[in-house]
């Protein structure tokens, strides 16, 4: 303890701590710039990095709606599937206003113009629900969304004719590559800077005024209301926003990026349980925290899916081998449900919650504001005593 209060007290004095969150953060950007260039790195495990990526989106914008703007919320995964499946459908169908007469056909549409249209669709189902439902509290707008995510799951699975049922939609692939690692680096540093954009995105409404607002009327809405702030605007704008931002995520994942098919399987409640956990294990009230966590969640549960044990001391398994393969299958999740009630007891704000907190200094002010509250408490009561 007193080695890591020297080392803490050094970096004070020295760069500084901010500085140096800056700084580790520019090398782990350099890392994920730099893997996908390692030939000993195969391409499952980029796929796995991808998939990383797609989960941090995911979950930062969560914690932008949730962790900062109070707004609990089990519709991510279907306003993700409402923009792949319009990406899909137009891409394949077109679109027609039939009260205008206007038809435009499949091929006058680009692929990356059907994910435009895909993520302006997830904005305005997420604007009608918005405006529906955000006048009231949020138990209701959480268990609409739960019902609102099985009714939407549950329409793609039976209209086969149209969607393709339990087989999935197949989306118009964004990238035209035939190399199969040429196209996987492309669609690692695809994802990976959509990841980037995103996070821009939603930290510049988190540090902005709006996202003071947010922050107050999820302390107190109506005392956030009493001073001037609308809420229903800002809770509805909120919601629009991170639906826009998960429909472009899954547009483009199962565009190229994933498995350029979308199924009802990827809505289920579980997929929208696991966004929920890797948030909070990352830290609800963090947007890189969120995106760290589903990251190394991701991760994590992938590389668990058969774990290698080697044996010490020249011990070896009844076949004579020195290591022992275990795979744990669906148990790894019950590891990782146990890592989240660990969370929820005894850090509630995230595992990297004293991380991100360190480096931002944060740590510094609550101490200084202890220290002073305490000062002050001291001085009261020698005043009092002089009194007496």
């Amino acid at each position: 303890m007193m080695i890591f209060r020297r080392f803490e007290s050094a970096i004070d004095q020295g760069i500084g701590r901010r500085k140096l969150g800056y700084l580790v953060l520019v090398l782990v950007v350099l890392f994920f710039l730099w893997f996908p260039n390692d030939a000993s790195q195969s391409n499952y495990t980029k796929t796995v990095f991808i998939s990383g990526f797609f989960y941090a989106i995911m979950s930062s914008s969560w914690a932008l709606l949730a962790g900062i703007a109070g707004q609990f919320s089990f519709g991510h995964m279907a306003f993700m599937g409402i923009g792949a499946y319009a990406a899909g459908l137009i891409a394949r169908d077109g679109i027609t206003f039939a009260m205008l007469g206007l038809s435009i056909g499949p091929e006058t549409i680009s692929a990356f113009g059907a994910i435009i249209i895909g993520t302006i669709a997830a904005g305005a189902v997420g604007l009608v629900i918005g405006w529906l439902l955000l006048r009231l509290r949020a138990a209701y707008l959480a268990l609409f969304t739960i019902a609102f995510s099985e009714l939407f799951r549950i329409m793609m699975l039976t209209e086969y004719d149209y969607t393709g049922g339990s087989n999935g939609l197949s989306l118009r692939p964004l990238l035209q590559i035939e190399d199969v690692d040429a196209a996987r680096q492309v669609e690692y540093y695809l994802m990976f800077g959509l990841l980037i954009v995103c996070l821009f995105a939603l930290y510049r409404v988190a540090n902005s005024p709006i996202g003071l607002f947010l922050r107050a009327m999820r302390e107190d809405e109506d005392a956030a209301s009493a001073l001037g702030v609308n809420v229903v605007r800002y809770k509805i704008l909120v919601f629009v926003f991170t639906s826009m931002i998960v429909g472009f995520a899954g547009a483009i994942f199962y565009s190229d990026v994933g498995s350029e098919r979308i199924i009802p399987e990827q809505l289920e409640i579980l997929q929208m349980s696991l966004i929920i956990a890797y948030a909070v294990i990352g830290g609800m009230e963090s947007l890189i925290g969120a995106a760290a966590g589903a990251f190394i969640s991701r991760y994590l549960l992938e590389a668990m899916r058969q774990v290698v044990i080697t044996l010490p001391f020249g011990m070896t398994t009844y076949d004579g081998s020195d290591a022992f393969v275990w795979e744990p299958g669906y148990w790894r999740f019950a590891l990782f449900g146990v890592v989240m009630v660990f969370t929820l007891r005894y850090m509630r704000n995230g595992l990297l919650y004293p991380i991100i907190t360190w480096f931002s200094e944060r740590d510094i002010a609550m101490k200084e504001t202890v220290s002073r509250r305490e000062s002050d408490d001291d001085h009261a009561a020698r005043i009092e005593a002089d009194d007496e």
